[in-house]
């Protein structure tokens, strides 16, 4: 990130601009001809900051939650294992956890497009799963047992504390989630994530999931922002987060840490490969 001052140099027509950016100090002197036919507002001639030209782009940051800034494979697959501990079956990685992630992902882009409900879709993924696996369990039993544990594990990638709360000293931070509400909320109460954020909507709680721009519209009227063009929807999947900033009319950055082909016709404004290439962004 850089920061930026300014001024009025006594006895000459230049501004001086200082830009402090990764400690390299930088300091020019523009002429306030040149300003002028840059088509930047002339400053006024006294000690003043011109903090409002070379301001910031965004002023408000929304971060989508899993795969973004937390590390739901671990969750969900720790919370699949303890789930089937306790109905008495062993967990067996490969036939498991592929299986259940590939129906859970499925339901989820379902989910997405408005085909299936949050309710339906908690007791729907187990019940293709031990259908699919020959386990005889109950399905709506086994989903609870999973939710419990899914609710106890809030494991945020490794930097993401520090990250924001670097960020929180410039830009107003909110969380924008697709889950479920008891889930995302006791998951978000175990990290000091929500005292840096200005906005939490989960859509089991709003009645509205990404992509739909809904969701992100709540996000400025409750962090208090007006404009979308204002802000950055920071997010790992293309067809929630990054769909969804481009219907809200918002500047997109798309987590990639994987390095995945983006096989959309989406163009995210950026791409980064780790949460911290964001400080050169911004």
């Amino acid at each position: 990130m850089a920061t930026v001052s300014a001024g009025i140099e006594r006895g000459t027509r230049k501004v001086r601009i200082r830009l402090i950016r990764n400690d390299i100090f930088l300091s020019i002197g523009i002429d306030y001809q040149i300003l002028d036919k840059l088509t930047v507002p002339l400053i006024p001639e006294r000690d003043s900051s011109i903090q409002n030209w070379m301001e910031k782009r965004y002023r408000l940051i929304l971060f989508d939650a899993d795969g973004t800034l937390f590390d739901y494979e671990k969750s969900e697959e720790r919370a699949l294992e303890a789930a089937l501990t306790e109905e008495g079956f062993p967990y067996r990685r490969e036939a498991h956890r592929d299986v259940y992630r590939a129906i859970n992902q499925e339901l989820w882009e379902l989910f997405e497009q408005g085909g299936i409900q949050a309710a339906e879709l908690r007791v729907e993924r187990f019940r293709r799963f031990l259908t699919l696996t020959g386990i005889s369990l109950d399905p709506e039993s086994i989903s609870r047992r999973y939710l419990k544990h899914l609710a106890e594990g809030a494991y945020l990638y490794e930097g993401v504390e520090t990250l924001i709360q670097e960020l929180r000293r410039m830009y107003k931070l909110g969380l924008v989630t697709n889950g479920l509400k008891e889930v995302q909320r006791n998951r978000f109460a175990k990290t000091s994530l929500p005292e840096y954020m200005s906005c939490i909507l989960v859509s089991d709680e709003v009645g509205v999931q990404k992509p739909d721009p809904a969701i992100f519209q709540m996000a400025l009227r409750d962090a208090g922002e007006s404009d979308p063009k204002a802000t950055l929807v920071v997010g790992d999947s293309l067809t929630s987060d990054i769909q969804g900033g481009v219907n809200a009319g918002m500047d997109t950055c798309w987590f990639n840490p994987m390095g995945k082909v983006n096989g959309t016709s989406l163009s995210p404004t950026y791409e980064i490969r780790q949460l911290m290439e964001l400080r050169d962004i911004l």
